[in-house]
């Protein structure tokens, strides 16, 4: 990832209100058929590309707009295909795939100027039934109180070993349980192959079910493989350090109100010839198991190692 001036700071820093304008899409046209066109606006980013949790809400969110007031995003699977500039709209174009009273699925494509596909998304929404069983084996790990932790960017924000993208405040609280290994190698935990992080919006939410699984999303991208630094003993920001996303899934099990801390539970269960897999469980302020999300992606370490 290229370091940028501190001058990009402010340009790439979003507050809460202003990611919810940038989920606030445009129609385009009414769908013709089973297609629709979106047009969504992007969030700067010092290294010119689009941060992908952006891309994962506003997928959704495209795909959301037309679906059933009785029906609740239930997954999401995203692939990063290419590279997404921050200098122009993003055209949305959502496919029906198939349409029932109970389940709806859709497929969400960014296009570029040459109709060319830089992203896509498979997203399942279903009807909620109270009577049919539920359950989750997994719990929270143990961790601090999120409210006796600095935020990232009170952490981080004077630091400039640390390229400005991850110094920037954030429209969400976003705190790590241990200071993670962006520029220093700790002595490793046991094991040395996860990380917890927390998650609070800045301010109050709309009551607005896409939105707020939206919102879910855009931090679901946050931190799911920096793990992988722990387990090969490397800082995260190191010249040559690098993580670029692959696949990205999401599961939702729950309606989750991040007005409230979430604690995310991330685990890097492999890496293979630079590419990691990660898993992170998301948990709600009274512990329950709200989501899950999975992430491939390709993971390099320093170069002057």
């Amino acid at each position: 990832m290229d370091h940028a001036s501190p001058a990009a700071d402010t340009r790439a820093a979003v507050t809460l209100d202003e990611l919810l304008d940038l989920l606030d899409l445009s129609c385009v046209d009414e769908p013709t058929g089973r297609v629709g066109h979106w047009i969504g606006q992007p969030q700067q980013h010092p290294a010119g590309r689009l941060f992908g949790g952006l891309l994962l809400a506003q997928a959704l969110v495209a795909a959301g707009r037309g679906i059933g007031a009785d029906q609740r995003i239930i997954s999401l699977q995203a692939d990063f295909i290419g590279g997404v500039p921050t200098d122009r709209p993003l055209h949305w174009e959502v496919t029906v795939v198939s349409d029932a009273p109970s389940l709806a699925t859709r497929r969400s494509r960014l296009l570029d100027d040459a109709g060319e596909e830089l992203f896509g998304a498979v997203t399942r929404w279903a009807t909620v039934r109270a009577d049919l069983p539920s359950y989750s084996s997994i719990r929270p790990a143990p961790a601090p109180d999120p409210e006796t932790l600095p935020d990232h960017s009170d952490r981080f924000g004077s630091d400039e070993r640390i390229p400005p993208w991850w110094r920037l405040r954030r429209p969400i609280h976003f705190r790590h349980a241990v200071a993670p290994p962006y520029v220093t190698v700790a002595e490793p935990a046991e094991p040395a192959d996860r990380q917890t992080t927390f998650f609070r919006a800045t301010g109050p939410l709309p009551d607005d079910a896409v939105l707020r699984a939206a919102l879910v999303a855009y931090v679901s991208d946050m931190s799911i493989l920096e793990a992988s630094f722990l387990a090969l003993g490397s800082a995260r920001h190191e010249p040559g350090a690098r993580i670029l996303s692959l696949t990205h899934a999401l599961t939702f099990h729950a309606a989750s109100d991040l007005t409230e801390w979430h604690q995310f539970d991330c685990r890097v269960e492999s890496i293979a010839h630079g590419r990691a897999h990660g898993v992170g469980a998301l948990f709600d302020a009274a512990g329950r198991h709200v989501a899950t999300a999975s992430q491939v992606g390709l993971v390099k370490v320093s170069t002057d190692r």
